[in-house]
């Protein structure tokens, strides 16, 4: 699973818009493997208070992620920290995921991650990167995991912590700015980094672990206008909206702009790819007392056109994410007074409301499926008291998961 979570950039960290582990015990929140990251009590590299994750390095310069070598296998696990609230989710198959979040601990940072091998019926508590979460009152920190595979996994916010044995041990990649969006498939990883003042630049790297470089055809430093949420991948084709642009490649070189463009003050919001040729993608505008127009545009031929899907006919922010987990069923998350999943079966000509949070809107802060039959969404926004929701019938019901 490779959920696209939009987010903006607030001065002074990331903010998620109001909008896929044990050579030590895990029984504590923030434990790390011996090798690679901080041990309790010292600083990370450029943890210290500092909103990027290592403003020496060139913008345009590599970066190496010198991780210890790939592990056999991941670590064993141990107990779930009591009082865990998840933050963010990645799958990597319909049984094997992970998520971050925190729980109450005694030593700073509570940062946790927990791992399921059967689908999210059951949890383990494993090792997590010895920095803290963010939060609507300390926005530096992580918000955001994702993993490629069984061993090779990213954290990420203000700054990069990778893995590349399961999380037995993670350690500190400087990238030179935080990350707003980060995604991997088919062994490359692409991460949206704030090389400026509303400035992002497109990074790769193996996932597997190697040099880090800005994107070859992407345009670098591009004004972000304040939103992220970016980067869309399919196997080996990918998608990233940069500027109110969509770049497209299907092998992830030969970059193109695609020719289109949303309504008169709309703006792209997010992109759903059900297959390399097939995409949806979602435009948003004129936000106003809780509300914002919303305009769906698909293609069968990897962006080269767009046609007219439709209007979802139902409000909620502009901050919406967007998954497509068949051909014809999507669903759009969002909130405002509440907080929402709909869903279309027809490619989006009619829609009904698949789950509403009575929440006051706290929103989402990670969506989307893994198989066309199984999905998860967290509700909440840096770290905000939320719950995991997971389906299993294609989205006719929402269970919470207890962890």
């Amino acid at each position: 699973m490779q959920p696209n979570a939009p987010k903006r950039w607030a001065a002074g960290g990331l903010a998620l818009a109001a909008a896929g582990l044990l050579a030590v015990t895990v029984t504590a929140c923030g434990t790390t493997g011996s090798a690679g990251g901080a041990p309790a009590g010292s600083t990370a590299p450029g943890s210290a208070g500092s909103a990027g994750s290592g403003a020496a390095t060139p913008a345009s310069a590599a970066v190496s992620d010198t991780s210890p070598a790939r592990a056999a296998s991941g670590p064993a696990g141990g107990p779930v920290p009591r009082g865990f609230q998840p933050v963010s989710m990645t799958f990597v198959s319909a049984s094997d995921g992970w998520v971050l979040g925190t729980a109450p601990c005694a030593q700073q940072p509570c940062t946790s991650v927990v791992r399921t091998t059967d689908g999210g019926r059951s949890w383990i508590g494993i090792p997590a990167p010895r920095y803290p979460l963010a939060t609507p009152n300390q926005q530096r920190g992580l918000s955001d995991i994702r993993f490629a595979d069984a061993l090779d996994g990213f954290a990420f916010g203000t700054q990069l912590w990778v893995t590349h044995n399961g999380g037995a041990t993670w350690r500190h990649v400087a990238l030179p700015g935080p990350i707003g969006d980060l995604e991997t498939s088919d062994g490359v990883v692409y991460a949206a980094v704030m090389t400026g003042a509303n400035a992002v630049t497109v990074y790769e790297g193996p996932a597997r672990g190697g040099n880090w470089a800005p994107v070859p055809g992407l345009p670098a430093g591009v004004r972000s206008e304040g939103f992220l949420g970016m980067i869309t991948l399919h196997g080996p084709a990918a998608w990233i909206i940069l500027g109110n642009r969509l770049y497209a490649s299907p092998a992830g070189r030969n970059w193109v702009e695609e020719p289109v463009t949303c309504g008169s003050n709309d703006g792209m919001a997010s992109v759903a790819a059900y297959s390399t040729r097939q995409l949806t993608l979602l435009c948003t505008g004129d936000p106003a007392m809780g509300s914002a127009r919303k305009e769906l545009l698909a293609s069968a031929d990897g962006g080269a056109r767009f046609t007219r899907r439709g209007v979802p006919p139902f409000g909620g922010d502009s901050f919406d994410q967007l998954a497509q987990p068949t051909a014809g069923h999507i669903f759009i998350a969002t909130f405002s007074g509440a907080t929402w999943l709909y869903v279309s079966g027809n490619g989006g000509r009619t829609w009904d409301q698949a789950l509403r949070l009575a929440d006051g809107g706290l929103g989402w802060s990670d969506f989307g499926f893994t198989t066309p039959t199984q999905g998860a969404a967290i509700e909440g926004n840096l770290g905000q008291a939320g719950r995991m929701y997971m389906t299993w019938d294609a989205g006719l019901a929402w269970q919470p998961v207890t962890f």
